[in-house]
């Protein structure tokens, strides 16, 4: 009964401040893979995502739709209904970037280019039913693989990966990773057609181990707590067991 209470209260939250490219972060209970991935990130969030669309304004999260990478290496369109109405089984943070590093001019071209460049990597249900098994496994393994090497301090070179690389085609890009680069893209996409209203490339990176010029291998292994722990992303809200609350770092 008490399930129940939680998923109605859940189901009734309604969501009409979120706004495009809005980021989501996820903590997965009963999960084995959201455990370790906690446990290698020392972050209480597990998986990220971003808001695509937003539906007319009042809806409730019935009618949003985010670009979710999975672990299995494919990215889908699904409604954030897949989230919100398990209250059980996730709890839900909203994470936007501070506006103080945007201004009005172009904004809103701004954040539709930054979400068309997500959506671009949403990949037919078919090649994703293909793909599912086989690339789950050996992403995984990957990312246990990249934990373990920074518990062990153990230095390995990057791949050298060029730009117009696809995120699927790298087995080991993160959700987090996948956030991250289509904010970076979407931002150097803008900026090649708003010469006037330039954004710097700087000012979308998440991840503090990126020092210098970013690589694209860099971008893609941005992890949940990376996006978690970023000043430049202010907490919006956070949801946990179907309850909402203006939200403070976790």
């Amino acid at each position: 009964m008490m399930v129940t209470e939680k998923k109605e209260r859940y189901i009734d939250v309604k969501l009409n401040e979120l706004r495009p490219a809005d980021i989501l972060l996820v903590h997965t209970h009963r999960s084995l893979w959201g455990w370790l991935i906690r446990y290698g990130t020392h972050c209480y969030w597990n998986h990220a995502l971003m808001v695509y669309s937003t539906g007319e304004e009042g809806q409730d999260h019935h009618d949003i739709l985010v670009i979710d990478a999975k672990t299995d290496g494919s990215v889908v369109l699904r409604k954030l209904s897949y989230y919100l109405s398990r209250p059980d089984k996730y709890d839900v943070a909203v994470k936007r970037l501070n506006d103080e590093l945007l201004n009005d001019h172009g904004l809103t071209e701004l954040l539709n280019n930054i979400c068309k460049t997500a959506v671009n990597e949403v990949q037919p249900e078919l090649a994703v039913r293909l793909i599912r098994a086989k690339n789950q496994i050996f992403r995984q393994c990957m990312v246990i693989w990249r934990f373990l090497r920074k518990k062990l301090r153990k230095a390995c070179k990057q791949p050298n990966l060029p730009w117009n690389v696809r995120p699927f085609q790298v087995k080991a890009f993160t959700c987090g990773g996948f956030v991250q680069w289509c904010y970076y893209m979407g931002v150097s996409g803008f900026n090649e057609k708003n010469q006037d209203y330039l954004r710097h490339e700087e000012d979308v990176i998440f991840n503090s181990r990126i020092t210098n010029n970013p690589t694209p291998f860099e971008l893609l292994t941005t992890t949940p707590a990376d996006l978690a722990n970023c000043d430049k992303l202010s907490w919006v809200y956070i949801v946990k067991h179907g309850i909402k609350s203006n939200s403070s770092r976790n």
